[in-house]
């Protein structure tokens, strides 16, 4: 039988933005092994999600769709609360949700192990456009509908209250990894970069059953494996993606876009990378904590 986490240390601050409700948090009561995926957003979370579903449950088959028993908590996506907190207490075992709120915005809880992704804040600039273009909430003014010259400048320039995160710009993203990554509010934070997990499936997948203490067979970690694959989980995508199957995607496929990094490259002048680069480094003093932000252990 599972036993209830106990808070350690509360909230620092609530953020909300967009869709993210803090009051939602209410709907996942945790259980000591529940495990939390923290992450920005378009930084492999789903990705991670469903590997981390997989290992739990011992092979390639989930029991239900995974936004349904890997629900983003604090998110209202159109799903009432109720749906949401019955859908996760129905689990029996471990179970594995999803934020992309930073650390000090949801309380330590005594076995839960938090699980953060990063990625290369320009992959994750072309990531957002090419899910902007795909929600079909979205306005045409919008700014990452704008051109890539004016929008990059927007992505990297504009200001974020620590609090507000409805817009994603490098601000929100460098405000996670400091709060999250940089803080030492979680010290046994299992820290990964979306770079380093596309350079071998296999070993992503060994290494995520190893930070949340599954023991795997090398069957079961082949057969995760191949079904979290790039082609494997969007060609599922009404299996995978949020939401799928209601409309807020025009195509639920298309949720997943490349599986790639580096999708920056000769895409912007030289000028606008300067410009990126120094607003960095005001974000992210320290040279060693921006390397890895940007190339993981690569």
């Amino acid at each position: 039988m599972s036993s209830p986490a106990p808070v350690i240390a509360p909230a620092a601050r609530l953020y909300r933005g967009g869709v993210t409700r803090p009051e939602r948090w209410e709907t996942w009561v945790p259980n000591k092994g529940d495990i939390l995926v923290c992450t920005p957003p378009k930084c492999g979370t789903t990705w991670t999600q469903t590997i981390l579903a997989m290992l739990v449950h011992g092979g390639a088959e989930l029991p239900g769709r995974l936004p349904v028993i890997s629900p983003w908590v604090d998110a209202d996506l159109g799903v009432p609360a109720s749906e949401v907190a019955e859908a996760l207490a129905a689990q029996k075992g471990r179970r594995v949700v999803k934020t992309h709120t930073a650390a000090d915005g949801f309380p330590i809880w005594e076995g839960v192990t938090v699980i953060a992704v990063y990625r290369h804040p320009l992959d994750v600039f072309f990531s957002l456009r090419k899910h902007t273009a795909n929600r079909a909430d979205i306005q045409g003014d919008d700014m990452m509908k704008w051109p890539v010259s004016r929008s990059i400048r927007a992505y990297v320039s504009n200001a974020s209250d620590f609090t507000d995160i409805a817009e994603d710009n490098l601000m929100t993203l460098a405000q996670h990894y400091a709060n999250t990554a940089l803080s030492g509010r979680l010290p046994d934070l299992k820290l990964f970069h979306y770079s380093d997990m596309v350079r071998d499936g296999r070993r992503t997948v060994e290494a995520l059953a190893k930070a949340a203490g599954i023991e795997a067979s090398d069957s079961v970690i082949d057969a995760v494996t191949k079904a979290t694959e790039f082609g494997a989980m969007k060609a599922r995508a009404a299996d995978f993606a949020p939401v799928a199957g209601t409309g807020f995607w025009r195509s639920d496929e298309n949720f997943f876009d490349s599986g790639s990094s580096k999708k920056w490259d000769g895409k912007l002048s030289e000028e606008e990378l300067a410009f990126y680069r120094a607003r960095l480094e005001e974000l992210i003093p320290d040279a060693r904590a921006r390397n890895w932000l940007e190339g993981g252990g690569g």
